[in-house]
Formats: structure tokens, sequence, C-alpha cells
């Protein structure tokens, strides 16, 4: 399409004014990644908002070639200038999702946040727990990493055996940060391969009330030890009025300031809460011994700081091999990316999917990766 020079008439002006506001705000947001909201965090807010700010850009280039404008380029090359940032966020390939799973040197790692085995914002149902092991016992994941894992001691919400039961493994280690072993939730991981170490990294507190912390695993496998992390950083903690309010907005844009703001807050606590977080993981990682892989609910979009502080120098399964959008989140909350597998440098991507059938509120995840010769 050949874009010619042509007057704007006044609405043209006021579109274009929308325009420069939108690119305006795309640049802000590519700051995002690495602004740490310790120091600054007003620019966290544009890194969550990227998606719909990306969208606004693509629909004023859309605009501007239909009215055969050269200020198509203005958001044309406002996007391109984020091209790793767009990379992070959408995958421009192919889904490349089978591999040979009996070549022993390659391992099929899955992440998991269950919700408690149940749906958002409903009671148990057997249902759902039986669907959810389905999907596990169908993926046979080597080793899964799951939050927000509700168990008991027994009967039909004993989930550490039925778990282990599917991947037919003895392997596991279950720490409830909410209630008891007997009747609590936490997070777990399970393997196939023996566990020879273990422990926790307290990212709340030994005394807080919650489960974003982080669980390590150091697993024998036939040629190698290799290290594995759960971990479920900070959760923003909605409340049901929050929820409520973000239907309204959404659905039929009813907004106040007092809602707005008691939003706002929460999310900028979360905000600063998670980079302390991944300050603290950083440190423990460079610690590993072994070659390593985390995997968790991260609570947080591929433009914000917390994940491209834990991404740095390690492999994003996503970006290596992921396909689309890649959202993993199915709540009330805008459908974002927030769950992710991350391997250091010593491993190979091979594969990354997403299950998208709607049980928890998020989607599980997994990658097949092999550890470099």
């Amino acid at each position: 399409m050949i874009i010619k020079k042509t007057g704007l008439n006044f609405f043209d002006k006021f579109v274009l004014w929308l325009n420069w506001g939108a690119v305006i705000a795309l640049i802000i947001g590519y700051f995002a990644p690495v602004t740490d909201p310790r120091t600054f965090w007003p620019v966290a807010f544009f890194g969550l908002a990227y998606p719909p700010i990306l969208l606004a850009n693509a629909l004023f280039v859309v605009y501007w070639l239909f009215r055969s404008n050269k200020w198509a380029l203005l958001s044309a090359i406002g996007i391109l200038a984020g091209w790793n940032i767009l990379n992070n966020n959408i995958g421009f390939r192919m889904p490349v999702r089978t591999v040979n799973r009996s070549d022993s040197s390659v391992l099929r790692v899955m992440n998991y946040n269950v919700h408690n085995f149940k749906k958002y914002g409903e009671n148990n149902d057997g249902s759902t727990r039986h669907e959810i092991l389905e999907i596990i016992a169908h993926e046979q994941p080597d080793v899964i990493g799951i939050q927000e894992f509700f168990s008991r001691k027994r009967g039909e919400y004993a989930m550490i055996d039925s778990v282990k039961k599917r991947l037919k493994t003895d392997h596991y280690y279950y720490v409830p940060f909410m209630g008891t072993k007997d009747d609590g939730i936490g997070i777990a991981v399970f393997s196939k391969y023996p566990i020879v170490n273990k422990g926790i990294l307290w990212l709340s507190g030994r005394e807080a009330e919650g489960s974003n912390n982080c669980l390590y695993v150091d697993l024998k496998r036939p040629d190698t030890t290799l290290r594995v992390y759960t971990v479920h950083l900070q959760s923003i903690r909605f409340d049901p009025e929050d929820y409520q309010y973000l239907s309204g907005v959404s659905k039929e844009g009813k907004a106040d300031v007092e809602s707005s703001r008691r939003i706002g807050a929460k999310l900028k606590r979360a905000f600063l809460k998670r980079s302390e977080q991944v300050a603290e993981m950083r440190r423990k990682m460079a610690e590993s011994p072994y070659p390593y892989i985390v995997m968790g609910d991260f609570n947080d979009t591929p433009s914000s700081y917390a994940v491209n502080q834990m991404a740095n120098g390690l492999k994003n399964a996503f970006r290596e091999k992921g396909s689309g959008l890649g959202r993993t989140y199915n709540g009330d909350f805008p459908n974002y990316q927030i769950d992710y597998i991350m391997a250091s440098k010593h491993f190979d991507v091979l594969t990354y999917g997403v299950i998208r059938k709607k049980l928890s509120d998020h989607y599980p995840i997994y990658s097949d990766i092999r550890l470099r010769k």
C-alpha cells in the first residue's frame, strides 16, 4: 500500500493526539522490565497494561493505513521499537509440542496452580479434582510443581496419594503453608527421580500466613543431579468486592475513584513484594551447585520487572518455543500469562505447551527440556 501525505481534518487531528498518547504509554511500558518498582513503582502499571496498549497502537496503524496517511508509521515504529518485549508476550511460531519421550535425556517438566483442586470461586467438587488428576496422568511429567495444593491425610482429598498413584512414584516434597500436613494448602513437587535434598526459600516470612514461598528439590538422575525450584510469588489478594468491581468496569464501564484506588494500592503492594522475592530467589539460585529449573505461578506478566529479572540469564520456555499469546490465567482478572517454566543455560528447551482446560483458574503448562552434554 502506498502511503500518501494528506491533510488532516479535525477528527484526524483528535485521533492523532490519542495516537501520540498511546505511543508514549507504550514507550513508558518498555521501561517496566528494567525498572525496579521499589525505585519507581508507577512504571510497573504501564508494563501490566502492555497488552491493551499494544492493541490500541495496532488499531491506530490500521486506522491510518485506511486513511492512506504517513502517520501509520508512528505506532508501527513504536511497536517495532519494543520487539524484544513483543516476543516475550507473543510467540511468532507454530507450536512444537511433540518429542520422543523414550529419549532418556529428555525431561518433561510441568507446572500447575490447581486452586485447591476446584474451580475458581466455587466449592470443592469431585469432577474437577478427577479431571485435574487425569491431565497429570496423561502428561506423565518427570517432575511437576503444584501451587495451591490442597491435601488431607485420608479420604477423597488425600491428594498426595492420588498424584503419587497417577505418576507411579513415591518421590515428593510437600509443605503446607496454611493448615497442617493432615489438612492444609501449600506447594508440592512430585518427581519420578529420587529426591536427594530439599528445602524452603521463605519469601513471605516464616510466620506469614499464605503460600507465597518457594520449594526446591535436588533430583538424582542416572547421569547427573539437577535442582528444581517451584515458586508461588506474591499474589495480588483481591477480595470478592474487587472482582465484582473489575467485572462491572469491563462489562458496563462503571468505575469509581475509591474502588480504583483500592485496586491500585493492592497492585502496587504486589509489585513491590514480588520485586523483593525475586531478588532473594536470584541470590539463592546463584548458589545452586547444579543445573536448575525454576517454575511456578509468578503472578506477573511477561512485561514485568519480576518476570524479566527472574528470566535474566535463563531460558524462558515460552520465549524459546511458545506459540501465540501463551496466556495461563483464566480467572476474573485480565487473562495474562503469569505461569512460567525457566531453565539455566545448561539446558535446551525442546517444546512448550499450555493445556487449555478450564478447571482451576490457571491452565497447566509443560515443557520438554534436555540437559546439554
